[in-house]
This record gives structure tokens, sequence and C-alpha cells, in this order.
């Protein structure tokens, strides 16, 4: 069994630009797509570039090749409507340069979008991290200044009780953030 080598993450918003050059050039779609996705080192090398809907197959075989969780967020939000404005472009018989180009425009966006959300998302999660700290500061400060915190937290039983509840309320606000940022995050 042959291993095909990993197909690499690219900038879809880029390959649809540059295809949308090489058609303004005087390309035709074939050689504007082999030409592309040869520079991007992701063309296939083998026969047919297209498929019988006008989709490049190497960008197919890109979005096939990886389980959902792996794929880039490029490859995750861009693939799609490039496969999608392709089969349009083909069935329709419209000028495929100008739709690749809003389409490359759209994805653009959508990265950048994605990219300064998971930016504003990143001050939040330290915070937090930061606060699930705090207890353990408060322990040894009390531990520097001789009033035997732990002592009173093990050996008493208020003190078991309030440990208890500050461990139980300590994880609960860590669940609670990690559950905030992975929605925050499978939302971008």
């Amino acid at each position: 069994m042959r291993h095909r080598a990993a197909e690499p993450d690219c900038d879809v918003g880029m390959l649809l630009m540059e295809v949308a050059t090489r058609l303004r050039a005087g390309a035709d779609t074939v050689t504007a797509w082999r030409l592309t996705l040869e520079r991007a080192g992701i063309g296939s090398g083998e026969g047919a570039v297209l498929d019988e809907h006008g989709t490049p197959l190497a960008l197919v075989r890109l979005w096939n090749s990886r389980n959902g969780g792996a794929r880039s967020a490029d490859v995750r939000h861009g693939i799609p409507p490039a496969i999608a404005v392709c089969k349009l472009t083909h069935v329709s018989g419209a000028p495929a340069a100008d739709i690749l180009e809003a389409c490359a425009a759209g994805i653009t966006e959508a990265g950048e979008a994605a990219a300064a959300r998971q930016a504003a998302l990143a001050g939040p999660v330290l915070s937090a991290m930061m606060l699930a700290f705090l207890p353990v500061i408060g322990v040894l400060i009390g531990v520097v200044l001789g009033a035997e915190p732990v002592n009173f937290l093990v050996g008493h039983g208020v003190g078991r009780w309030c440990l208890a509840v500050g461990v139980a309320c300590e994880l609960a606000g860590i669940a609670w953030v990690k559950r905030l940022a992975r929605s925050a995050r499978a939302d971008a």
C-alpha cells in the first residue's frame, strides 16, 4: 500500500485569487487551476485537474483527506465555498474570475474575523487561569504569616467544610470557564 504525504494546509483565499488572476490573463479554467495547484504544492500531477462538476480534484482530496478536527480553520472555512463557486461557475457559465475574487474576499474576511475572536478570547482565558491559582496563593500567604491555614483546613470540622466547598467551587469554576472557552472557539 502506497502512503501519500499529507496535503499541506493552504490559504484558500490566495488560491482563488491566483486562479482568478490567471483567468483574467487569458488562461482557460483547467490551466489556471493546474498551474495554481502545482505552485501551491497541492496539485495531483496525475491526469485530470477538474472533476465533472468543474471542481478541482486537489481541493476535494484536501477536504476529504482530513477528519473534521484536524482541518485548519482556512481549510474548514475556505474549501466548501471554493467548491461551491467552482460548481456554480461550471454549471451556470458565469464569469469565474469575478466570482472567485468575491469568494476569496469572503474567505479572507472570515479568517480575519476568526483570528480576532481567538485573540479576544485569549485575555479572559488567561485571567481565569490566574484566578484559579489565587486560593493556593492565599494559603501560601497564610502560611508565611503564621496563620496555619493548612491545620485549619484539614484539622477542624469547619475547616474541612470550607476546604470541600472551596475545592468544589474551584473545580466548578474551572469547568465553567473551559466550557465557555470551548463554546466560543467552536463558534469561531
